[in-house]
This record gives C-alpha cells, sequence and structure tokens, in this order.
C-alpha cells in the first residue's frame, strides 16, 4: 500500500513524517483546551462512582458504557496530539505510520457509532420500563449482555470487513490526517444509514412510543382524578432523555456526516470534531443534572461542605459542654 504525505517541507526522506504543519497544530489547540476540561469534568462525575454506592447501579449501566466511550475519545485525541506534535523522527516505519493512519481513520467512527447505538439500548431499556412495568437490568441480564456485546463487536465487524473488502481504503491525502475513502456512493449510503440514519430513527420511534404511552395512561389517570407517582417519574425519564439527546444529536451529528462525507477541509472537520468535544465535556454534567440520584449525592456534598466550613469559621461548635451535675 503506498502512502503519500505531503508537508510543507517535504522531501523523498520524509515520506512518512508524522509531524503536524503549524496550520494544522493552531487548529487543533482549541480542541486540546476542550479536552482538558473534559478530562476535569469526567473526573468529576467518576470520583462520585467511586466514592457514592448510591449510582453505583445496575439500571446505570448504558450511561456508563457511554460515559467510557467518550473517555476513550478523549484518550485517542491525547495520544494522537503527542504522537503528531512530539514525534520528531523523519522518517519512522512504514509499520508504524500504517498503525498510526488506521488508529487515526477509523477509531472516532467506531467509538462515535458505538455511542449513537448505546444511547438506543438505554432508551430501549427505559421504554421497557415504562410501558411494561419491567425492570430488564433484573429480569433480562442475559439478553443485555447479548445487546453490550453486539453493541461493541459488530460495528467493529462492519468497519473491519468494509477494509478487507476494499470497500475502504486508508488516505493519507496530506501528511496531517489519515482518513478513510469509500469506494463507491452505495458504501457511503450504507454507512450513513447504518451509523446514522437507522440508530436516530429508531431513538425517535422509542421516544415518541415512550411519550404516546404516558401521555394515554394521564388520560385514564386524569379520568380518576389520580396521577400516580409513578406515572410523574415516567415523565421525567422521557423528558430527561429527551433534552439530552437534542443537546447530544445537534453537538455529535455534524461530525459523523462530514466523516460519511468524507471532507477534506481540516478546518471543517476541525469545526465539527470541536462540537464533538464540547459534547463530551459537557455529557457528566447534562447527565448528572438531569438525574435526581446524581442531585442527592451533590446535595449530600454540598451539606459536608457547609458542615466542614462552618466548623473551621466557629471552632466553638466542636467543644463539648460541660457536663452538669
Amino acid at each position: 500500500m503506498r502512502l503519500l504525505a505531503e508537508s510543507d517541507n517535504s522531501t523523498d526522506e520524509c515520506t512518512f513524517a508524522l509531524l503536524w504543519r503549524q496550520s494544522t497544530l493552531n487548529s487543533q489547540q482549541p480542541l486540546l483546551y476542550v479536552c482538558i476540561i473534559a478530562t476535569f469534568t469526567h473526573s468529576l462525575f467518576w470520583l462520585q462512582f467511586i466514592f457514592f454506592s448510591s449510582i453505583r447501579q445496575k439500571s446505570m449501566q448504558w450511561i456508563y458504557a457511554y460515559l467510557v466511550t467518550d473517555i476513550l475519545l478523549v484518550i485517542r485525541f491525547f495520544f494522537l496530539f503527542i504522537i503528531h506534535t512530539l514525534v520528531i523522527g523523519c522518517q519512522p516505519s512504514e509499520g508504524w505510520y500504517l498503525f498510526i493512519c488506521y488508529f487515526e481513520a477509523t477509531l472516532d467512527n467506531y467509538l462515535n457509532t458505538l455511542e449513537v447505538y448505546i444511547l438506543l439500548a438505554l432508551n430501549i431499556c427505559r421504554h421497557a420500563q415504562i410501558a411494561r412495568n419491567k425492570n430488564v437490568y433484573e429480569t433480562n441480564t442475559g439478553l443485555l449482555t447479548v445487546a453490550h456485546l453486539a453493541i461493541y463487536i459488530l460495528p467493529l465487524v462492519n468497519l473491519l470487513g468494509q477494509i478487507l473488502l476494499n470497500w475502504a481504503k486508508l488516505d493519507a491525502h496530506s501528511s496531517d490526517i489519515c482518513d478513510l475513502r469509500f469506494s463507491a456512493t452505495s458504501v457511503q449510503i450504507y454507512n450513513v444509514t447504518v451509523a446514522f440514519v437507522l440508530p436516530i430513527s429508531l431513538n425517535v420511534f422509542v421516544i415518541y412510543r415512550s411519550a404516546h404511552y404516558i401521555q394515554l395512561t394521564s388520560h385514564l389517570r386524569r379520568g380518576q382524578h389520580h396521577i400516580s407517582a409513578r406515572d410523574k417519574y415516567h415523565r421525567s425519564l422521557v423528558i430527561q432523555f429527551l433534552v439530552f439527546y437534542i443537546i447530544w444529536l445537534l453537538l455529535w451529528a455534524p461530525n459523523i456526516i462530514v466523516f460519511q462525507l468524507q471532507s477534506k477541509n481540516v478546518q471543517i472537520i476541525s469545526i465539527c470534531q470541536l462540537l464533538n468535544f464540547i459534547e463530551i465535556t459537557i455529557d457528566p454534567m447534562i447527565i448528572a443534572g438531569l438525574d435526581k440520584r446524581f442531585y442527592r449525592v451533590w446535595k449530600d456534598i454540598w451539606k459536608c461542605l457547609k458542615d466542614t466550613f462552618s466548623l473551621r469559621m466557629n471552632p466553638n461548635l466542636r467543644q463539648i459542654a460541660p457536663y452538669a451535675s
């Protein structure tokens, strides 16, 4: 496989140079700052997971799986940033160059595809909870395991299959960007359908079914002049997911669309990636803000900090009153 790499000072001796040009480095710096902030927000979130058992629940497994993909995307960026800015070797081995290029060209799309299907699985489980009053996390553990494996393995098989069949070919069209090029428009249509249209359409359908069920039951309850706590909770689940999904879709979709349309404009790619990383940065805050379990944890933390601050400001509060005989 012949790979071409161009640079400002390209020579025959630097065919496989990995170092970014200054223009590309400048376009990537905003992503670096956002990823640093994302590291901070995700660290705070996982510290809550470590220290508070109330949020370590089976019903949150899809949320945590989704946030793990966020972390992997951030790690991917840091790894590539280090490789493209600190690796000075003019001519690394072709094997290493191919590994970096495939890593750069495929992992982002793979992880983003995982995210959209993880959210679909979360939505389906919540619909089962709402429409069938069924805790699938307790009654269908085997099916959940199969779902996890399918979500992680099938997109990988799909991606590797396209590469092996030459439907997708590695293209190092500059010294800065490694990407996949699809052999035909039909392959692009297939990928857009699998990675975008199908999961988004299914998610919208499941959200609609959940909302429709809640509307029907609320009309029945209204006739009985009674709205149960369960109905209120189910309504809050749908609203929470809908708010999160709209924000997520607006920030996530451009990156996927640009990848499938195979834009060669580095600036457009960087802007879409920036939107994606902004979404990654705010994911923990949105999820925590919409879930009452995290609100209770925050409330406990605030109370603890407030009590600690009060004790430090008023040491006399710690004194034990004299014993009265």
